[in-house]
């Protein structure tokens, strides 16, 4: 940190280095340090969503959920497909818990997405919806969501994951673990989240539910 501050004291729009004292700041859980850097990203690239995703994420972590719904709203605003948007939203809302708006938010993207022929985002909310009723506690109506989703694409490995994490939640180890072996057998080699869902399925074979809803809300799950 003391090297990017002084890139930062001779160049305060070095976005390089905003990028990695942002990221520095992320990795040691440091929110509220974290979130300068992100608003000066965000004013040096105004252009750039990612920012502005990061900058409402963290005012999540920060516990200031209102702001975290104001940043989300902006965002989907222009963009009301934004998976990342949609997730994020959802998530901040559940923490307030108003659950019906989350469902009502994300049941009106689908529409949007249907109506607009916008395939593979609406593939993506219908997973996200599901994603949500999982860190609902809402397991069979999760389940059955994700059926529907691997009937109509076997090949996405995305909700073999899901519906595993469901059955391990279930207490159905059996099913969990063939659909973690579908998921194994699907999932490109070069996915950039791999090792990390490995640990998520290592946790829903060996930890607590609370535990495993809260990594199942992770946003590597609406990417594919």
């Amino acid at each position: 940190m003391r090297m990017y501050s002084a890139i930062l004291s001779r160049s305060p729009g070095d976005v390089d280095a905003l990028k990695c004292a942002l990221y520095a700041k992320m990795r040691r859980a440091d929110w509220t340090g974290a979130l300068r850097y992100a608003r000066r990203l965000r004013d040096a690239e105004p252009g750039e969503v990612e920012w502005r995703l990061v900058v409402a994420q963290l005012h999540e972590l920060t516990g200031n959920l209102a702001e975290a719904e104001r940043q989300y709203r902006e965002v989907l605003a222009e963009e009301p497909l934004l998976v990342r948007a949609l997730h994020g939203f959802a998530l901040c809302m559940h923490k307030k818990l108003e659950g019906p708006t989350v469902f009502e938010i994300l049941e009106n993207a689908l529409q949007v997405a249907i109506s607009d022929k916008r395939v593979p985002e609406e593939r993506n909310i219908k997973l996200l919806i599901a994603q949500m009723h999982v860190v609902m506690g809402q397991f069979e109506v999760a389940s059955e969501k994700l059926q529907n989703l691997i009937d109509e694409d076997p090949r996405d490995f995305r909700p073999h994951l899901c519906q595993g994490i469901v059955y391990a939640l279930l207490d159905r180890k059996e099913d969990a673990d063939k659909q973690f072996d579908i998921y194994r057998s699907l999932v490109p080699d070069e996915f950039p989240d791999k090792s990390f869902i490995n640990d998520v399925i290592l946790a829903a074979k060996m930890e607590s539910d609370d535990q495993i809803q809260k990594e199942f809300g992770s946003e590597f799950l609406s990417k594919k």
